[in-house]
């Protein structure tokens, strides 16, 4: 091969690497192997070895005779039998093998040990093979590589498709006992008069809610993670939705005997509402939650110099190590086994916040130090 044909082998190898469907690499094959071995036809099959059926074929000439058009039809249709009427593997190897000789190169495409499909050239002389089969052996291989890249994609993207429906079935399932167990139970404490029973009651109320927005927690990061959350905006004063949200962890503030100290600015922010109290949520609940007993939250909102709307929250707690800090907003990730021996934890809550502050177009960071407390902040568009 002469430096010009490498130089032509080498630049449709690079722009095979940089395409992404089963129809582009078809293309790009057939006239990149035109321009390079000038064949008098090329065509590429491809099957897809789910359906048993062909997934792409296409056939180019460089010389459109009645001639050539036949004998590549005779050809191709003896091989696309072979490939899709249930024959052994090795048969329609041994066709393509035997059949590429003298003026014909065929070259299997293969994927995980299976044969996803084949190269055919027609050339001009008897030599044509002997001259360039290696090249095309090398683009073949180049196919192969960038086709197991792509189904595997696939695979993996219907394996998460798979698993956010069995997410979504099974908090369904778990979502109509627990929300009646936590409607019992608050009926049973609204008509307790002994103490001890009414703990345990409440007890059991708490849990069930806590395992409640777990679930749903859950369910919206494994949504996430195959497609955007879907936000729905509207226009309200994030103070008052603050101020609510730690209200109603006034009696998990005194289990601790943590302390909650704000300062709010009193603006108006459009964003999605629901998604705002989870993030406000998630972070106060780990404020108080990963905090030490008697400690401290500190929370201030305002705006800053790009006129973001920015939410921070500080605690007193256990902080996080810096071989941790990388892994903080991961799914299913926790950074303490001391915390949680302590405490319950998902690891979900955090990878959830980061899903929703970039949904709206902001940004969430923290800082932390080791038995020094953590400080998690997030800013975010006024209008969207």
């Amino acid at each position: 091969m002469n430096n010009l044909n490498e130089k032509t082998l080498c630049k449709l190898l690079k722009k095979l690497n940089t395409l992404n469907t089963v129809k582009e690499i078809a293309k790009e094959t057939n006239s990149g192997l035109l321009k390079l071995i000038k064949p008098v036809a090329v065509w590429i099959c491809i099957l897809n070895f789910e359906t048993n059926k062909i997934e792409y074929k296409k056939f180019d000439y460089q010389t459109e005779s009645q001639i050539v058009k036949n004998k590549v039809k005779e050809i191709s249709n003896v091989t696309v039998d072979l490939l899709t009427d249930n024959f052994e593997q090795e048969e329609a190897l041994d066709y393509i093998n035997s059949a590429s000789k003298n003026d014909i190169i065929l070259e299997p495409i293969i994927y995980g040990n299976n044969l996803l499909g084949y190269l055919g050239l027609l050339g001009e002389d008897e030599s044509f093979n002997e001259k360039n089969v290696n090249t095309v052996q090398i683009v073949s291989e180049n196919i192969s590589s960038k086709l197991e890249i792509i189904y595997l994609n696939k695979e993996n993207a219907q394996k998460e498709k798979y698993r956010v429906e069995f997410l979504a079935g099974i908090s369904h399932e778990f979502k109509t006992p627990l929300n009646s167990i936590i409607g019992f139970s608050d009926m049973l404490k609204s008509k307790c008069v002994d103490m001890k029973n009414f703990k345990y009651i409440d007890n059991i109320s708490k849990s069930s809610r806590f395992l409640l927005s777990l679930i749903q927690d859950i369910l919206d990061l494994s949504r996430a993670q195959t497609k955007p959350l879907e936000l729905n905006y509207q226009t309200f004063r994030p103070k008052e939705v603050i101020e609510d949200i730690i209200l109603g962890f006034e009696e998990f503030k005194k289990e601790k005997d943590v302390e909650i100290s704000y300062t709010l600015t009193d603006i108006e922010l459009n964003a999605d509402l629901k998604r705002f109290k989870q993030l406000i949520y998630n972070l106060t609940s780990n404020a108080i939650k990963f905090n030490k007993n008697h400690g401290k939250v500190t929370i201030v909102t305002y705006l800053n110099e790009n006129n973001e709307y920015v939410f921070e929250i500080k605690d007193t707690g256990d902080g996080i190590s810096k071989k941790d800090c990388g892994k903080i907003f991961g799914f299913f990730t926790q950074v303490s086994s001391n915390q949680l021996k302590r405490q319950q934890g998902s690891g979900v809550g955090l990878a959830l916040c980061k899903k929703i502050v970039e949904a709206h177009g902001g940004g969430i960071s923290f800082k932390s130090r080791l038995n020094s407390g953590s400080s998690f902040w997030f800013t975010l568009p006024i209008n969207a």
